[in-house]
């Protein structure tokens, strides 16, 4: 005669083939359950941000801002506007805001002129050309300052950049050509 096998936990017949008998088999599934259930909620857990973090992300959004503002700023009333190192004239939205002195003086507008990609990125600015443009249309004085003030500068702080957030975003609001694209 063929003997039944019983649970591990009591003397009633195994459930299918498990070591358990229905009710005990039950109630370890919905362990198992609850357990993959805490298990998926660890990990779902929203990070806080750091500091840091925070500051990255103020920053973008305002160099966004800053970047529109200054390819407007030296647009003409159709929307056009000049690299500044290679007089090459484009739609505004093609251009991009080149900088100076990079990761310094981010929202200084003496350090930011409109350039194309192809200088801007590609020639790596093309610092030199910028170079001497800003001496020939400022003088050699005022450059010298814009050096010197980019080796003092610290950083922008989060209020820094939510004051100047605020500014942009009113200057804008002057440009009709913002408006009208």
């Amino acid at each position: 005669m063929i003997e039944k096998k019983h649970c591990k936990l009591c003397d009633n017949p195994r459930f299918a083939n498990t070591g358990w008998c229905l009710e005990h088999y039950k109630e370890r599934e919905k362990q198992k359950a609850i357990k993959k259930k805490d298990k998926v909620s660890k990990t779902k857990k929203v990070k806080k941000k750091t500091n840091q973090q925070i500051k990255k992300t103020i920053h973008n959004r305002v160099w966004k801002l800053m970047s529109k503002y200054i390819r407007l700023k030296y647009a003409d009333k159709q929307g056009k506007c000049k690299c500044y190192t290679c007089d090459m004239v484009k739609d505004w939205k093609e251009l991009q805001a080149g900088h100076f002195k990079h990761d310094r003086l981010d929202f200084d507008e003496r350090n930011l002129k409109p350039q194309c990609v192809r200088c801007n990125h590609f020639n790596s600015g093309k610092l030199d050309v910028y170079a001497e443009n800003l001496i020939k249309d400022y003088g050699l004085k005022w450059f010298n300052k814009l050096v010197k003030d980019s080796w003092s500068h610290t950083g922008y702080s989060i209020e820094d950049m939510l004051k100047k957030e605020q500014e942009l975003k009113n200057e804008l609001e002057k440009y009709d050509i913002k408006k009208n694209r």
